[in-house]
């Protein structure tokens, strides 16, 4: 999960359309006008005050896993997709074993196919 140290109106603003919250909508659940939510909008770099700040840390916990990798991707940052799943990884592995047996197949019947050394 993404954690931020300090939140700015950059980071503000990724978490709304994240959540995929209108300014009026959001600006309600945080008990703030819509006016200071453009505010944060227009000049990213402003820091709101520490009662904000934990209340989007809030905001932030209990968003779904969909609008935490949107948040992520709003700011730029990499995102860990977490453990692969097994059996994806298996299915993974059986197509490369086939391609792998389907391009001998070809360089057997065709030697200029072979890739050069």
């Amino acid at each position: 999960m993404t954690v931020i140290e300090e939140w700015t109106g950059r980071h503000a603003h990724a978490l709304r359309t994240a959540l995929r919250l209108t300014n009026e909508a959001f600006a309600e659940q945080l008990g703030i006008s819509p006016r200071t939510l453009t505010k944060w909008r227009e000049r990213p770099e402003l820091v709101p005050s520490p009662f904000l700040q934990e209340a989007l840390d809030t905001y932030l916990q209990k968003a779904p896993p969909e609008a935490h990798l949107r948040f992520a991707a709003n700011l730029g940052l990499e995102q860990d997709p977490g453990p692969i799943d097994k059996t994806v990884l298996t299915q993974l592995n059986t197509a490369l074993g086939d391609l792998t047996r389907v391009l001998a197949r070809l360089q057997a019947e065709d030697p200029e196919r072979s890739p050069s050394p």
